[in-house]
């Protein structure tokens, strides 16, 4: 029997690995760029390096959910725990749109606003997993 919320976990799942490889490879670059650009005019780059690793932390969680819900995507046994990952991402969205409002005001609320997306949807598909685990 295919789980009901397979297809959506497996789409979310394939959008997630997609945007987080990319993501780590524009931060790692970021990094590089930034030590360069220190180095050579003798800025602190503390700050913005603290940054950045926050950042390819958050790329390599979301690799993570990615990669566990298509492969996870139809098993029933692994709903729950679907579930609880696209709860934590969803929290984790909502830092992220705090810490915009404060950084860069409106404007990165709103561009912060459509990350919530594939959260949301990942919860969708874990849920509907999860109810039909539960006979629901």
């Amino acid at each position: 029997m295919k789980a009901p919320g397979s297809g959506i976990l497996k789409v979310v799942g394939i959008l997630y690995v997609i945007f987080a490889g990319i993501a780590i490879i524009g931060l790692l670059i970021a990094i590089g760029g930034t030590a360069l650009l220190a180095r050579t005019l003798g800025l602190n780059v503390t700050v913005l390096t603290l940054v950045y690793i926050i950042g390819l932390i958050s790329a390599a969680y979301r690799l993570f959910v990615g990669i566990i819900g298509i492969k996870e995507s139809n098993n029933l046994e692994k709903a729950g725990f679907l579930r609880t990952l696209g709860i934590v991402d969803i929290v984790l969205a909502g830092a992220t749109i705090i810490f915009s409002g404060v950084m860069l005001g409106f404007g990165g609320v709103v561009l912060e606003l459509v990350g919530l997306v594939l959260p949301i949807l990942f919860l969708v598909g874990a849920s509907k997993n999860f109810a039909a685990r539960n006979g629901q």
